[in-house]
């Protein structure tokens, strides 16, 4: 026994040095003196920071520092009109001055009002304890939208009026350069409905993000590199309006586009959309319907596309002037919105490319992604129509299947080809693994074969990381990982393949993973705050808008509405934005009062939530339907409507706790209190099991389903001494509910303390379930865990993907958690997992950076190798019967920096542990 603790000690040790040797930027303890100049350097989340919006902006940093313990006490921030580091310089807009304060993210701008359309740099330094302050970071450059009285460019209508259901529309101007080199250019463009920019023949940006007109988002994008100073550069927009749809508001068609150019000598041009740009229509053809949720074929004829369209030299005599809408501000589209969201894209080739007997060629891309095809044919004939077919699966003939899990849409496009070289690039985007070219007459090599992939740009793609002695669990990891990337477009998305709305639900589920994945907050924010919208401007009684926005206008699920307030409490957990908590928990509020409003006196359970209807009457409880598993949908108090009430008025009295208002706290605290009294009194069977709910007549379901009791433990309701009696319910039930709730029961499961049972739901291939569909090929997780194509149930469905957030907690033992006291940096708990694998390792993003954790188990030995970032604590708890038990680094706790003790008792060691990398050991525990 002794020789194996020997053998134990000496490859912890080796593991801690190559631990340590991985660390970027780790410099001995003892040579560090004081903090270096701040690092990762953004603005509203961004970097580089184009496009933000002059009235609303935060900074945010990283901290080096690498002595042990380190914290930051304070900063000090400059904004200035050129690149400069220096307090005392002219160029200086804002000097902060000295903050007392360990905020190091989401921290405000307040200084004078910025101008439109401008760039500027800043800069941070940071003073850590003992008084020593840092360098200033390298200036970082930021760019602004204008204001709106800043436009120089005026909204267009591009195309025919009334439009037709589906026109895409070619829009360019030419202009001359002054020749002094271009020391910025900045393109802001908004379009109804979607737009391509185009610069000297290159393509430079596309979007936006879809909304109302009167909510207008607006991109910025860097051309910089694309202009030519002293000559003719052509400048064009591919315009694609198509009307109302899943995600697409009732708007008109409307372009505004505008690009600022400013040269070394301070020259400032702006070329903007106006009556002098002209128009034609582009080669898409009017296509039929995808499917019934707006989207449409795209039908190409090539040899009326006019090539070099965009460069300078191209002749435009014969194209019509575009018709002018008016000024920035002109109705529809009085008020604009600066994007904080991009896409990123890729192009990949295929993993192998197969000839069919009937001449058709078919590759395989080797997993689902969300993309856009491009077929270059190198021998193309005037005249002749290509059908190219995208899917997800293949007919036993090698086909892309037409019909197999295709979601109930027509993957099609249809290409004429002009005649020789040529190029068939998709304007829009669809999930698929294989794309199908009927008989090219050509051969087409996987060259000739690429796709575009396409989400949104993240923080870092790989900023969460997870690996454990089980392949299993770690090929459900990647499976849930890439479906919330490519969940995530300009916006969340249902699915990339059929509806492209961002429906309530899908969102918060895809935010809860890629925010814990990519450290993502960009698009999260958009997301709550275009949902906030949705109240103001279709429910006064406090509801959420299930898709927002959308064509078909006011639409709710009462328990999707209940989520919301969740959803702004996970956001502000993961970032600690305080001032959009401070923005958002007014409509988290007023929905917190709409579900108290349907409290029922007589039994004080919520009953007939209003909203919904037909299927989501008084709430959806699980969707599609037959992932209810018996759900009585019969009860008009739903026991799942109730969990979701009591984790509503939980966290309106947590954010009314961060915001000082304590007496609001306890009132809506005495609420979740009071309902959780009363669903333990009238939802519960004898044995302690929850029912689905109360029927119309007052008396108690007959059944009881997995959802109603994973609710009740996931939301905090079961008492402590019932947790293990409903957690063996839960357990013994496998997987009865549906992916959209999947989390819900992972979490359940977690605090009845049955986390084998939650590596076994995850890893489990033979019933429902992740690894289910990992087993069977897939690559994105399901709408429902048995799609049925008759149904048109989609298989690049997001929501699946949220049961990525349990693994942080469950399987690292990593939590997110908020002081009561003002802004600092990343606050953690750190609990040893129990049931995990044998090793499991994993890095979570935090505002302060990423914190790494590796757990070992051997025997009754436990090791823990640490890293927690600087200006970011620790609450480590770990099993040990005593503090002799536990070591750093082969010393005793007491002697080690950076640790304080907590608390020694009941088998429990607690710590809080300060920035630095640790290697615990824990033995006989």
């Amino acid at each position: 026994q002794t020789r194996g603790r020997v053998l134990f000690r000496t490859i912890v040790a080796v593991g801690l040095a190559i631990f340590v040797l991985q660390l970027p930027g780790i410099r001995s303890a003892t040579a560090a003196t004081g903090p270096g100049a701040p690092t990762n350097l953004t603005v509203n989340g961004m970097s580089p920071a184009t496009g933000v919006d002059p009235d609303g902006i935060s900074f945010a940093w990283r901290i080096h520092d690498d002595r042990p313990g380190a914290i930051q006490v304070g900063y000090r921030v400059l904004v200035a009109k050129r690149p400069t580091t220096d307090p005392k310089s002219s160029a200086v807009v804002w000097d902060s001055h000295l903050v007392t304060s360990g905020q190091q993210a989401f921290v405000l701008y307040t200084g004078p009002r910025l101008s439109g359309d401008t760039q500027y740099w800043w800069t941070v330094s940071t003073r850590g304890t003992g008084g020593s302050s840092s360098p200033f970071a390298r200036a970082s450059s930021f760019v602004t939208i204008p204001h709106v009285r800043d436009w120089r460019a005026q909204w267009v209508a591009p195309g025919a009026l009334p439009p037709p259901s589906d026109q895409y529309t070619y829009v360019r101007t030419t202009a001359r350069l002054h020749a002094s080199p271009i020391t910025r250019a900045t393109a802001f463009v908004a379009a109804a409905h979607q737009y391509q920019l185009w610069v000297n023949g290159h393509r430079a940006a596309a979007g936006p993000s879809f909304s109302y007109p009167d909510e207008q988002y607006v991109e910025a994008t860097d051309v910089t590199a694309l202009l030519r100073p002293g000559r003719a550069n052509g400048f064009g927009v591919l315009h694609h309006w198509y009307g109302a749809g899943q995600g697409r508001p009732a708007s008109r068609p409307g372009l505004l586009a505008e690009i600022s150019i400013v040269h070394r000598d301070g020259t400032h041009e702006v070329i903007g959309s106006d009556g002098t740009w002209r128009e034609r229509p582009a080669e898409w053809v009017p296509g039929a319907p995808r499917n019934e949720e707006g989207d449409f074929t795209e039908v190409v004829d090539a040899r009326a596309q006019p090539v070099g369209w965009s460069t300078a030299a191209f002749d435009e005599h014969a194209w019509r002037p575009v018709a002018v809408l008016g000024p920035a501000g002109v109705a529809p589209f009085t008020h604009l919105v600066a994007q904080r969201t991009r896409i990123a894209s890729r192009v990949i080739r295929p993993k192998s490319v197969h000839r069919l007997a009937s001449g058709a060629v078919v590759a395989d891309y080797g997993a689902v992604h969300a993309a856009s095809p491009i077929v270059r044919f190198r021998h193309g004939a005037a005249g002749r129509t290509i059908t190219i077919r995208a899917g997800f699966a293949l007919d036993p003939d090698g086909s892309v299947s037409p019909t197999h899990e295709n979601q109930g849409t027509d993957m099609s496009y249809r290409y004429t080809q002009r005649g020789g070289r040529e190029t068939f690039a998709s304007f829009g985007y669809l999930a698929f693994q294989y794309l199908e070219v009927d008989d090219p007459h050509e051969t087409l090599t996987a060259d000739q074969l690429a796709i575009a992939t396409r989400h949104s740009a993240m923080p870092d793609d790989h900023a969460a990381t997870f690996n454990s002695s089980d392949s299993k669990l770690d090929a459900v990891w990647a499976l849930t990982r890439r479906s919330a990337l490519y969940v995530s477009q300009e916006q969340f998305v249902d699915t990339p393949t059929r509806e492209k709305g961002q429906f309530l639900l899908d969102s918060y589920d895809d935010s809860l993973a890629t925010t814990r994945a990519f450290g993502e907050q960009n698009l999260t924010w958009q997301a709550l705050r275009d949902f906030a919208r949705s109240q103001a401007r279709y429910w006064p009684d406090g509801r959420i808008n299930v898709v927002y926005p959308n064509g078909d206008g006011a639409r709710d699920i009462p328990d999707n509405t209940e989520r919301y307030p969740d959803w702004v409490w996970q956001y502000f957990l993961a970032t600690g934005d305080r001032a959009t908590l401070e923005a958002l928990a007014p409509v988290a509020t007023r929905v917190a009062s709409y579900v108290a409003a349907a409290i029922d006196p007589t039994t004080g359970l919520v009953t007939k939530l209003p909203g919904g209807g037909e299927d989501y009457l008084y709430g959806a409880v699980d969707w599609p339907p037959p992932m209810r598993y018996g759900y009585d949908m019969a009860t008009v108090a739903r026991t799942t409507v109730n969990a979701l009430a009591v984790e509503t008025f939980d966290r309106a009295a947590r954010m009314d706790e961060v915001l000082g208002d304590s007496t609001a706290a306890s009132r809506w605290r005495g609420r979740r209190d009071a309902l959780v009294d009363a669903m333990n009194a009238r939802l519960r069977r004898a044995d302690g099991v929850y029912v689905d709910g109360l029927e119309a007549d007052g008396t108690m379901s007959l059944h009881a389903s997995q959802q109603a009791n994973a609710f009740a433990l996931a939301t905090g309701i079961v008492p402590d001494e019932r947790l293990d009696a409903v957690g063996a319910y839960v357990a013994k039930l496998g997987v009865a509910l549906g992916p959209d709730n999947g989390l819900v029961l992972l979490r359940a499961l977690h605090v009845a303390g049955r986390d084998g049972v939650v590596r076994r739901v995850l890893t489990d291939a033979s019933g429902p379930g992740w690894a289910h569909i990992v087993a069977t090929g897939g690559s994105f997780t399901w709408e429902t865990w048995a799609p049925e194509d008759v149904d048109g149930d989609s298989t690049s469905h997001g929501w699946g993907s949220s049961a990525l957030a349990a693994y942080p907690e469950t399987f690292l033992g990593v939590v997110t958690t908020v002081g009561a006291g003002p802004p600092t940096g990343a606050r953690l708990e750190l609990v040893e997992p129990r049931e995990g694998p044998a090793r499991v390792a994993g890095m979570v993003p935090t505002v302060s950076g990423p914190t790494r954790v590796t757990w070992t188990h051997t025997g009754r030995d436990v090791h823990l190798l640490l890293h927690v970032p600087a200006n970011a604590s620790v609450a480590l708890r770990l099993r040990a019967t005593s503090l002799k038990r536990v070591t750093e680094s082969g010393h005793a706790v007491r002697d080690s920096h950076g640790i304080r003790i907590e608390r020694s008792a009941s088998g429990t060691v607690q710590l809080t542990v300060g920035a630095g990398s640790y290697s615990f050991g824990i033995t006989g525990s």
